[in-house]
């Protein structure tokens, strides 16, 4: 039984079994039920082709495209006589046609035998022959001893005629005539249809050719009406022809210009005349007469208005691959079900329609619609089905899910009773749900009053808003004989029935008791330190802000206290040790402070003490000294005693400041200048202390933003060869542009740029301007000259200097020997070795080096031996009192002696005067540099002024003033 069941379910399967019946009976519909669904089949294209098939031409009624009916009416009968009339009658009708300048006649009117009236037969045969335009109809004829014949005009007439075509006309399925054989014939498809052979007489082409499909062998069949070329050309609103009267003709009432170039039909439309065709249009009209059915099946094939239909066979293999599709996909969401399902069963027409519109072809989609229809039909059936078992197993497997999760879930009815409980809600509540179910809040054992009432509450709001409500944190349901207390998050979402009305609640209560614990935890190590168990930084601001929130409440002191060579704990004893002092006073500074003042750790061997409610300054150094003498006291370390000391900084608020970060940074101050005078000291904060400090920290904040906002400049002052007046090398010298404008020079700000590790991006950008400055008065067409970069100690403590120095060159594309790089005597003998290898790396470079501020330091002449170095600069200390101090010029003497001894230019730096000028030239200087022959200019001044020429000039000499 359980198999048989198992075989059931996979037959009935969602997406199997439905396309399966589909396929089937699509199959049996297109084999056992032809006409009814050929019936529906020609219904659909009646829609189509009234959309796609049915705009006239552009030209309107006038458009050559469309034809004119000569109307053999009711008014011709009566104005000319009885039908039938002579044939000379109808030579007058093609006569007048052909002086009118008609494009070609189409005849309607068989002519099968001569008439009584000879004369009148060969007025016909001349007038067909003269107008050489006239296509004469052919029409099919049983045979008295079975098949089928042709009946044709009397051989003189046929001959004369411009083409001969049949009339035969298809009766579809449901009675109606809307399409034609383009070919057909007795024994063979031998004559064009009168439509067709028209406009092959009227283009004198034959545009039409191989068209349609065939309905017989191309072999002649004896005895059988051969058609050939099927179309359908008669849509259900097809625009109607100009029909003129054949009396109006003959009588001349027609003007010759409303035929002129066009295509002629005549035939009878009189009442009564027989050969009427019931079509599409028949529910709106009478029955059609022959003649203006194929007038209208003529401006089909003349406007390209036609179709051409397929065999049913080929609606089958698209619907089928969509089928297919469906059925590998199996897809699972009911929204790309519905695409599918819409898809599948509208393909079939929407093919049909896009066929029709674009290549004129009918593909007849009722067959395949009607079996998709009936599969999607099924498809809905099961798909019904499969999802009520999905609901029934979506339903078991929340009711286990509900009771598998760590969450209570409580479900109340509208008037808020009890309607269910999740396993965790019963072992929260202490009760069983058949013991509550109906009962209130209220009857839940373990939910006390006040808790109930926030519940009560949360309850209402939503089922009264309509919406989820939470409360803001969590509620604490305390400790009682149910358990212990326990930290929930309520929760409540309402139920909606039909009409979006509330039906009920469902009421979450998340335990989070260990998140809070958690958070507590995470909250407390976040603000206090974790050695000492001190408020940390954090919590000592935001209390010192609540404290200056109070202004009534006393005086208010912050007091920085810093352990006097602390250090040596860590350093002698370990960190464990040192560990264990802080502990230890940090004890005693809580012992020290009252309840309501507050103890931190600043970091460090630094403690930070807010001090609330104290009268005045006396009372703030009393306590103070109190916390001194804690400090004080001793401490065991390893059998040892330790006596401490600290330095204490006081800043009072209000009175220095109001704000907590401005205040810490006073007693920071404050406590410094403890320690300048050997610690174990207090001092309150004055406002000359933060002078200084404030100026050098704002100097390095602005040295910060003037990298990035570029406000640094290179300034560069020559150097002039002594022997010749020229021009020799440039020094860069660097600047710095403050906010307000104020340019500030080296001395300045070099210090702090030194002391924050500012020096170093500083120095790469000068390296970077320098280079690519040089680079520039290259492409000016200027004759560069060497230009002197100082380095300072830092960019020489490790060996990155040679290779920013290598990127610069790099980056300008500028000669090596345009770089030189100035280093002082003590950054030079500070680290020999290194600096060394570091200048013989950069000279490898091909960039000279030379030794700045020479006869400050404490020059080993045997170091100085080992660097390779290119020039000595006499420092303008010596250049100053070289005229008046004997010791100086002994000193300059004494380096021009030694520099040239040892292969290297001496340039001397600070020249003002005539009288320095002089006794350089005298003692046999290289290169001078001063204020008597420039100051440091802006690489665009210098260009002004003429100091670079360009490089096809040769070098201006500078006329060096002597006395």
């Amino acid at each position: 039984m359980n198999r048989r069941r198992q075989l059931v379910r996979s037959l009935l399967d969602a997406y199997r079994l439905p396309w399966l019946l589909a396929l089937c009976v699509t199959l049996a519909l297109w084999l056992t039920a032809p006409l009814s669904v050929a019936r529906l089949d020609l219904l659909l294209y009646d829609l189509l082709s009234v959309e796609l098939l049915s705009e006239p031409p552009a030209g309107g009624a006038t458009d050559t495209r469309l034809p004119v009916v000569v109307a053999i009416d009711d008014a011709s009968l009566h104005a000319l006589g009885p039908w039938p009339w002579p044939r000379s009658r109808h030579a007058e009708l093609i006569d007048r046609l052909s002086r009118a300048g008609v494009a070609g006649i189409g005849y309607s009117v068989l002519f099968a035998e001569p008439s009584d009236d000879a004369a009148g037969d060969a007025a016909l045969v001349d007038a067909v022959r003269r107008a050489a335009s006239v296509v004469l109809p052919v029409a099919p004829l049983a045979l008295e001893g079975g098949g089928v014949g042709a009946l044709e005009p009397w051989s003189e007439l046929a001959a004369a005629a411009a083409r001969l075509a049949h009339v035969d006309v298809e009766i579809d399925a449901d009675g109606l005539s809307r399409r034609l054989f383009l070919e057909a014939g007795a024994g063979s498809a031998q004559w064009p249809a009168l439509s067709w052979a028209l406009i092959d007489v009227s283009r004198k082409s034959r545009p039409l050719a191989g068209l349609g499909g065939r309905r017989a062998d191309d072999g002649p069949a004896a005895g059988l009406w051969v058609r050939d070329h099927e179309v359908l050309v008669l849509p259900a609103e097809s625009w109607p022809p100009a029909q003129k009267s054949a009396a109006d003709l003959l009588a001349g009432r027609v003007a010759p210009h409303l035929l002129r170039g066009r295509s002629v039909l005549v035939g009878a439309t009189y009442t009564g005349a027989g050969g009427t065709l019931n079509t599409p249009l028949s529910a709106l009209a009478a029955p059609m007469p022959a003649v203006e059915f194929h007038a209208r099946a003529y401006a089909a094939l003349r406007n390209d208005r036609y179709a051409t239909q397929l065999s049913p066979v080929w609606a089958l293999p698209a619907p089928f691959a969509v089928l297919a599709l469906l059925w590998w996909r199996r897809p699972h969401a009911r929204v790309r079900d519905l695409f599918g399902v819409l898809l599948a069963v509208g393909l079939p027409l929407l093919l049909s329609a896009a066929l029709l519109s674009g290549l004129r072809v009918w593909l007849a989609p009722a067959t395949v619609t009607l079996g998709l229809s009936l599969g999607a039909l099924l498809w809905g059936t099961v798909r019904t089905l499969d999802l009520a078992q999905r609901l029934r197993r979506a339903n078991a497997r929340a009711h286990a899910t509900l009771h598998a999760i760590s969450d209570a879930v409580l479900q109340f009815d509208r008037n808020l009773n009890i309607h269910y409980l999740n396993g965790k809600a019963e072992a929260l509540c202490a009760c069983r749900l058949e013991q509550v179910r109906g009962g209130g809040l209220d009857s839940l054992p373990a939910i006390e009053l006040a808790l109930r009432e926030t519940l009560q509450s949360l309850l209402q709001r939503c089922r009264d808003q309509a919406c989820e409500q939470a409360v803001s944190g969590h509620v604490q349901m305390p400790a009682g004989r149910h358990g212990p207390a326990r930290a929930l998050r309520p929760g409540a979402s309402p139920l909606f029935g039909r009409g979006g009305r509330v039906e009920g609640v469902v009421l979450v209560l998340s335990d989070v008791s260990d998140t809070v614990a958690a958070a507590d935890k995470l909250a407390h190590q976040a603000t206090h330190d974790a050695l000492t168990g001190l408020p940390n930084r954090v919590l000592l601001r935001d209390r010192l802000r609540q404290a200056l929130a109070q202004r009534d409440a006393g005086m208010v002191a912050v007091l920085f206290v810093d352990l006097d060579r602390f250090k040596r704990i860590n350093d002698s004893l370990g960190h464990q040790q040192g560990d264990k002092v802080l502990t230890t006073l940090a004890s005693r500074l809580r012992t020290v402070c009252r309840v309501g003042d507050t103890v931190a750790r600043w970091g460090g061997d630094e403690f930070m003490i807010i001090l609330q409610g104290l009268a005045d300054r006396d009372a703030v150094a009393r306590v103070a000294t109190k916390v001194m003498q804690a400090v004080g006291q001793v401490i065991t370390l390893d059998d040892v005693d330790f006596r401490f000391s600290c330095s204490i900084g006081i800043a009072i608020a209000h009175e220095d400041s109001d704000d907590a970060d401005v205040l810490f940074a006073m007693a920071d101050t404050a406590m410094y200048r403890s320690k300048s005078q050997s610690g174990a000291a207090i001092h309150f904060y004055a406002h000359d202390m933060s002078a200084g400090t404030r100026d050098w920290i704002e100097l390095e904040a602005d040295l910060r933003n003037g990298l990035d906002e570029d406000r640094f400049e290179v300034h560069y002052q020559p150097q002039y060869e002594l022997a010749t007046g020229k021009l020799a090398a440039f020094e860069a010298l660097l600047r710095f542009r403050r906010h307000d404008g104020l340019l500030l020079s080296p001395g300045d700000f070099i210090a702090v740029a030194e002391e924050s590790g500012l020096i170093e991006a500083i120095g790469d950008w000068v390296l970077q301007e320098v280079t690519l400055q040089i680079a520039d008065w290259s492409r000016q067409g200027l004759a560069p000259v060497p230009v002197a970069v100082n380095v300072s100690a830092r960019q020489c403590l490790g060996r990155s200097l040679a290779r920013r120095v290598e990127q610069a060159l790099r980056q300008s594309h500028i000669a090596p020997s345009l770089l030189r790089l100035e280093l002082t005597e003590s950054t030079a003998m500070g680290d020999v070795d290194h600096v060394a290898a570091l200048l013989a790396d950069i000279r490898a470079l091909g960039v000279h080096l030379s030794v700045d501020d020479f006869g400050t330091g404490y020059s080993s002449l045997s170091y100085l031996k080992r660097f390779p170095i290119d020039e000595l600069k006499v420092d303008r200390s010596f250049v100053r009192d070289l005229v008046s101090d004997p010791d100086d010029a002994a000193i300059v003497r004494a380096t021009v002696a030694l520099a040239h001894g040892l292969g290297m230019r001496v340039v001397a730096e600070g020249v003002e005067t005539v009288e320095q000028l002089n006794l350089l030239a005298s003692q046999q200087c290289d290169l001078v540099q001063g204020y008597l022959f420039s100051k440091p200019l802006p690489a665009e001044t210098v260009v002004a002024e003429g100091l670079l020429m360009p490089a096809e000039v040769p070098t201006r000499n500078l006329r060096l003033i002597r006395s």
